[in-house]
């Protein structure tokens, strides 16, 4: 019901006059349906096909009012083009906003809640230099995309989502433009980030950036790759004394799902987290270093490891296996809440004498040393469920019964017949059994 709403300026005057209050926005039109029912229905097509999406745009402006927030929600991009189309198009609102529509923020920017650059490929130069762009090769690509993303940081301001393609740095830059836009508050997932320890640095951009993130429930964080005997141990020794745990705690106590890969030993990053509390921590991957001077590794796992359900011990290196980075011994007695364990090889002699309730173990490939493990910690794990190999894919069942029963398939169907009596099952790197193969 529209009512007429009279302003009186100059109430005491003495002819006194009264304005009419004119909307500046039209009001909305209301479908058969309410909109919030509509949204819902568009975002259950958005799990079919975000194609939908489009032709429902096209069928009447009602409709093209709600889809089109759903499409800005959640972006993924796998080239640098349709990145630079974006973020020209965030820009190019931004430029045309005001505020006399009584909005806070621009449209499209305000949006977009889940930013994917994961699958982002840079193009490689050509193998002809005669035809090859010195504008387009893979460091200035990457060095483009950091720009992009530093600028357009502060123009999503609902932005909680955010994955990173490892394959390069995150830049200091577009890291404090993260930290510094409004909303940063809201970020709620980070991966992909690739984090090179700031040594003599007064201020690391990414524990600035951590400290603004309360509600922070997701962190992938991936260091550089370095052999201790080949390179420079900066990032295993820090100054080649004690490492210094007086760093300030951050305040993330929503923070269920961590991922530390690669050498982060003396990384003020590392440093950090074993100082802050975590209560919310369930799921733990990280790369073990446990034979390293001044390794932080083990220590992160017994510090935190009271609330784990799921421990991952995994390596970005190819060369694996080596002498070095075993796994700590006492993983099961400092995780007394673990439900999966996953071994990284060499395989740590474990030691454990009480029971423990872990339901699935997972290990690389099977091997004298892994079987030589399972047995004896299995009269001590009354509840396991599952052995996994992690690297290995059972054979479909046309492939012949020799190959089946050779190298490494023979050795899990083996293994298969033996844990069978204790009612535990093989799965292999997809979570299949051989019955469902």
């Amino acid at each position: 019901m529209n009512t007429t709403v009279l302003l009186h300026a100059r109430p005491y005057a003495r002819f006194p006059s009264a304005l009419i209050l004119v909307p500046l926005l039209a009001p909305p039109k209301q479908l058969t349906l309410p909109t919030e029912i509509w949204t819902q229905i568009f975002e259950m097509m958005e799990l079919g096909d975000r194609s939908s999406h489009l032709s429902a745009m096209l069928v009447c402006k009602n409709f093209k009012d709600i889809v089109q927030p759903l499409l800005y929600s959640h972006v993924s991009f796998s080239r640098y083009s349709s990145l630079e189309s974006f973020c020209k198009r965030i820009h190019d609102a931004d430029s045309r906003w005001d505020s006399l529509r009584r909005i806070p923020f621009s449209a499209p920017g305000r949006w977009v809640q889940s930013l994917d650059v994961s699958r982002l490929e840079l193009r490689k130069p050509t193998k002809h230099r005669l035809y090859e762009d010195p504008f387009d090769n893979t460091e200035i690509l990457a060095l483009r995309v950091d720009s992009l993303l530093t600028n357009l940081f502060p123009l999503l301001p609902f932005l909680s989502v955010f994955s990173m393609n490892p394959t390069f740095s995150f830049s200091r830059r577009a890291c404090i433009s993260l930290t510094e836009r409004h909303g940063v508050g809201k970020l709620r997932s980070l991966r992909g980030i690739y984090y090179v320890p700031s040594h003599g640095m007064p201020r690391d951009p990414l524990l600035d950036l951590l400290q603004n993130c309360p509600n922070l429930e997701e962190l992938e964080v991936i260091g550089p790759d370095i052999d201790p005997l080949e390179h420079d141990t900066t990032y295993l020794w820090y100054d080649g004394q004690v490492l210094p745990l007086d760093l300030p705690a951050m305040c993330l106590p929503k923070l269920q799902v961590l991922t530390l890969l690669a050498c982060l030993q003396a990384s003020p990053l590392m440093l950090s987290l074993l100082s802050t509390s975590l209560p919310s921590l369930t799921k733990l991957t990280i790369t073990p270093f446990h034979d390293i001077p001044s390794s932080t590794s083990s220590l992160f796992i017994a510090s935190h490891g009271e609330t784990l359900r799921s421990l991952l011990l995994l390596s970005r290196r190819k060369s694996w296996p080596s002498h070095l980075y075993t796994s700590p011994t006492n993983i099961l007695q400092t995780s007394p809440n673990l439900r999966h364990l996953s071994l990284e090889v060499p395989l740590p002699a474990i030691e454990l004498t009480e029971e423990h309730s872990l339901e699935i173990l997972s290990i690389p490939k099977p091997s004298l040393d892994s079987w030589a493990l399972i047995s004896r910690l299995l009269p001590h794990l009354p509840s396991l469920k599952a052995v996994r190999i992690r690297d290995v894919k059972w054979l479909r069942k046309g492939m012949g019964p020799r190959a089946m029963e050779t190298g490494v398939q023979g050795e899990m169907r083996e293994w298969r017949r033996r844990l069978a009596r204790r009612g535990v099952r093989i799965l292999d790197s997809e979570w299949k059994d051989a019955d469902s193969v």
